[in-house]
């Protein structure tokens, strides 16, 4: 919400101080429900710890197998597997998304204990208002455009500007691959993107979004697009970049993250290669 007038009213001002408490309040709600999604870290551990400890017994080819749960309290739990990996590979699986996953866990408790902050500063501030003085209301109401919750220019349309392309691939296949070029563009292109599509990123650092407009790409696309991943990434210079590899419906942006950062649920596929100077200028779009 957005107030267009130099010479903003006491009303207004309270409007503003409303709204933006009633913003906070949602980012907190988004927030608390994107760490409900990963509290499922332990289950995450313990999968990999068993499958590891089991892994001479397992049948890989059944996808699921059922172990004993050493935790307090557990019985059973019942681990799906990637038939095409082994035992020890399955285990390495759950292993990186645990780690993807406290990660992403920590980023977001960090931003929800920002948001709770600012939600006890805002309501002291509403309690605390005098609007019978003039010095009080002219501090808030420039406190409130330092926080972007009044405006003091006119605003000509409330659209945002579209991100400029990103970067166009086509493969070998003749697949259409977009690589992002900074983070506010890898989100419009991820958050934009049909939920069938493929979706690309480093593993461990950091690099652009990449999204194959595949529902179905072969391998080779798969490889070509994770070395153009791996290329516009920190990795660029590495032999091995490993890149991770989902379903742009598995991707979800917690409310009030910063630009680029996304979150997933559900399994990732990781295929490990070579960035590729030389299959970047070939496959680039005119």
């Amino acid at each position: 919400m957005t107030f267009s007038s130099n010479n903003i009213s006491v009303s207004t001002i309270l409007e503003a101080i409303d709204w933006q408490i009633e913003h906070t309040e949602k980012q907190i709600s988004s927030l608390n429900k994107a760490v409900n999604r990963l509290n499922t870290l332990d289950d995450l551990k313990v999968k990999g710890t068993l499958l590891k400890t089991y892994a001479n017994k397992i049948d890989i080819k059944k996808g699921y197998v059922i172990l004993p749960d050493y935790r307090p309290e557990k019985s059973d739990i019942t681990i799906y597997l990637d038939i095409k990996k082994s035992a020890m590979e399955n285990a390495e699986t759950y292993f990186h998304q645990y780690h993807r996953d406290k990660r992403g866990l920590e980023t977001i408790q960090k931003h929800l204990e920002t948001a709770q902050n600012n939600l006890k500063k805002q309501l002291n501030r509403k309690d605390t208002f005098d609007s019978e003085d003039p010095d009080q209301v002219q501090t808030i109401k420039n406190e409130l455009i330092a926080e972007d919750a009044l405006k003091t220019k006119v605003l000509h349309s409330s659209k945002a500007p579209e991100p400029a392309h990103p970067r166009r691939f086509y493969t070998t296949d003749h697949v259409l691959v977009e690589v992002g070029k900074n983070s506010v563009q890898n989100d419009h292109l991820t958050l934009t993107a049909k939920k069938d599509y493929y979706w690309m990123h480093v593993s461990e650092l950091a690099g652009s979004h990449v999204v194959i407009h595949s529902t179905d790409p072969s391998q080779q696309t798969l490889i070509e697009a994770a070395k153009l991943t791996a290329y516009y990434s920190k990795g660029r210079g590495l032999n091995q970049v490993p890149v991770d590899v989902l379903k742009v419906g598995q991707l979800f942006k917690p409310k009030g993250a910063k630009p680029g950062l996304v979150l997933f649920t559900g399994k990732s596929k990781t295929i490990t290669v070579k960035p590729d100077e030389k299959l970047a200028q070939n496959l680039m779009a005119d």
